[in-house]
């Protein structure tokens, strides 16, 4: 186990990968000081269950040392295969195929006004066509014959620090997802996630680069305590206690940007911090990756 003075800059973990379709000029992620737990309700609307994690500010970018370890070293074209529990990628939707339901979300309003209810997007007569359009495309992403799943639209406000929410009731601040419910020495398979931003502005990905069995590892447990956390689902709030110094990533997903993410293996969330108009994304569960042989179809 490192020292804990070494933990204040990012370890080797998670790989970022861009597809060549995606802008990697401009700055693409920055860095927190670490986490913070003392959360204090911002309004009666806003508040985080017990015990939740946030970044610590101030952000910073990365050291060139910091970069090289978050940045994937090989090309896109020069990858064997995608490993689903240890890279992140983005990716960008052609303008064109997410045009009919972003012409929807204008009609009404998602993407220009902060409501308390928005209409359903699937009562639109185009809806259906609109988003078949989006699945169509999305299958040069996926790398098997499973049928992935559709997690839906999502809507949230701007200028929020972290997005997640549980039964409407409070925010959850950086966390683990659980879709597969895989055991923690089999996280790195669970499917993994596409969310496309859909709105007007720039959104951003919050994560910790450390797949889930690195954390387990940094905390100095041993193989024989991996039972006692069979599902992994308390390893990420007991690393950002011990470590409240580590960096959490901020990463930049533009409009018509995706991210994939392996969110059944390592802490995350997103922010709309910096934002005007409201948040929408679309998301897909299944097992997802940029190749530079783009044929599979799901």
């Amino acid at each position: 186990m490192l020292a804990q003075s070494e933990w204040t800059c990012i370890q080797e973990g998670i790989k970022l990968f861009l597809d060549a379709n995606v802008d990697n000029q401009s700055p693409r992620f920055w860095l927190s000081s670490g986490t913070i737990q003392e959360i204090q309700p911002v309004s009666d609307r806003i508040k985080y269950r017990p015990g939740a994690f946030l970044p610590k500010e101030p952000w910073r970018e990365p050291s060139l040392t910091e970069y090289r370890r978050l940045s994937a070293n090989e090309q896109i074209s020069h990858l064997g295969s995608w490993e689903l529990g240890s890279y992140i990628g983005v990716c960008r939707f052609p303008d064109e195929v997410l045009a009919p339901l972003e012409i929807i979300l204008e009609e009404f309003k998602t993407r220009t006004e902060t409501l308390q209810y928005y209409p359903s997007a699937s009562t639109h007569p185009d809806y259906e066509s609109a988003m078949q359009k989006i699945i169509n495309y999305s299958h040069r992403y996926c790398l098997s014959s499973d049928e992935p799943k559709l997690l839906g639209l999502r809507v949230t406000l701007p200028g929020l620090r972290t997005l997640t929410m549980e039964d409407a009731d409070y925010f959850v601040g950086m966390h683990l997802d659980s879709w597969d419910r895989a055991p923690l020495r089999r996280r790195h398979q669970s499917r993994n996630r596409i969310c496309i931003n859909l709105g007007r502005e720039d959104r951003f990905f919050l994560f910790i680069n450390l797949p889930l069995m690195e954390m387990f590892k940094a905390l100095g447990l041993s193989d024989d305590e991996v039972y006692q956390h069979y599902r992994g689902t308390t390893v990420g709030d007991e690393f950002m206690k011990l470590y409240p110094d580590y960096p959490i990533v901020k990463l930049k997903i533009a409009p018509g940007e995706a991210y994939i993410a392996p969110t059944d293996n390592l802490i995350h969330d997103a922010s709309s911090l910096g934002k005007q108009y409201p948040d929408i994304t679309l998301s897909f569960l299944g097992y997802f990756g940029i190749q530079s042989q783009q044929n599979q179809e799901c």
